[in-house]
């Protein structure tokens, strides 16, 4: 059989293929067989984006150097002072894009998109440190690309936002922003909303997700809830897990919703609930919702699969997709080594043996997340 002209299709046909283009990779790669291809899905299809929002955050708490006089002695009331002293303040910030993807066949990258078009920024896809063994250039279309998931960066020179995700999911025209905050509150932005609004509940959470095209948020204790948007309520989902655990993550995949619960080697306190100073790691569980019975199982074995708890995103990837991986049933965490190691932060759980320990204590772990051998730098 003789090569096809594809650039001969029609008119409707091709975009009728480009409605099916959801990825800023398969857009550019659309676009690149031919001329006819390339104007028949224009470039803000799938283009890069940088949401602006206002953000109240919980002011840091300041040390008080006033001489206090015993009343009624002295007293008085300064509205300018009031202000001041209110616990919350309003703080510019932007949501970006990411995408986790396996580059030919053996990196695991987080590629962030930057508001230049067709930039991207190489992050570690466990911590979001950059990764600066790369070259400055490198055209990533020389190489097979799988991706895996995509999510937000939550970018704010604040460290009291912990997470962002976004509703509806892979689209370029955004509703609705549900954001996690330090201490577990929870903020959501709607289309047309001049500020984000506190979702008013007296639970503190751990993480955030995205569904079954809603927001759901889980507790200390383990219980899911969805986020209502309207009554900016939250309704609960799931029973508790229950298993002791003092942080949980949530991972959806396939459809499936799972948590990871992880303990530590103290209590969470009060004073430090969410972890500035994190206690270290000492053990996993990892559970999956029988959404027919309404309870929680646990998984003791991920077989050949790897579980990824990032700063923004948690996924599952199969070893089969990363030659030279052969050490499944594993989870990688941002451990307690300093993010500027040679581990870059990065800490192994073995579900098999228990075992955990920095990255670079696993043979043939790391690699995956460093510097590769397929490129030649200029």
């Amino acid at each position: 059989m003789g090569r096809r002209d594809w650039s001969g299709l029609p008119d409707e046909l091709l975009t009728k293929i480009g409605q099916y283009v959801s990825g800023h990779f398969d857009m550019v790669r659309f676009r690149s067989v031919c001329r006819r291809w390339r104007y028949s899905l224009p470039l803000s299809h799938t283009n890069n984006w940088h949401l602006q929002l206002q953000i109240t955050l919980l002011k840091e708490p300041k040390p008080d150097y006033r001489i206090r006089i015993p009343l009624p002695f002295y007293e008085s009331y300064d509205p300018e002072l009031e202000a001041e002293s209110s616990p919350y303040h309003t703080v510019p910030s932007s949501i970006v894009k990411t995408t986790v993807c396996i580059i030919n066949q053996s990196s695991l990258l987080k590629l962030e998109e930057t508001q230049q078009e067709g930039k991207f920024r190489i992050i570690n896809p466990i911590s979001d440190i950059p990764i600066k063994e790369f070259p400055k250039v490198l055209n990533l279309l020389d190489y097979p690309i799988m991706e895996i998931t995509r999510g937000y960066i939550c970018k704010i020179s604040h460290s009291n936002v912990l997470k962002a995700v976004i509703l509806p999911e892979y689209d370029d025209k955004v509703c609705m922003v549900l954001v996690l905050c330090d201490h577990g509150r929870l903020l959501l932005w709607r289309n047309g909303d001049e500020h984000m609004k506190e979702i008013s509940n007296k639970f503190r959470y751990d993480d955030i997700a995205v569904y079954k095209g809603h927001f759901i948020a889980i507790d200390r204790w383990g219980t899911v809830s969805f986020v209502d948007s309207s009554s900016l309520k939250v309704v609960q989902y799931t029973p508790p897990v229950l298993s002791g655990g003092k942080k949980k993550n949530l991972v959806v995949c396939s459809e499936q919703l799972y948590v990871a619960d992880r303990y530590f080697d103290r209590a969470r306190t009060s004073q430090n609930p969410y972890g500035k100073w994190d206690p270290s790691v000492v053990d996993f569980k990892i559970y999956k919702l029988d959404e027919d019975w309404g309870r929680w199982i646990e998984i003791t074995s991920l077989n050949d699969q790897i579980l990824f708890l990032g700063k923004a995103l948690n996924f599952f990837v199969p070893i089969k997709e990363l030659s030279g991986c052969n050490k499944g049933n594993c989870i990688y965490f941002k451990g307690d080594e300093f993010i500027g190691s040679k581990s870059h932060g990065v800490s192994v759980f073995d579900l098999a043996d228990r075992r955990i320990g920095s990255i670079l204590s696993f043979p043939g772990c790391s690699d995956m997340l460093c510097s590769p051998s397929w490129f030649t730098a200029n």
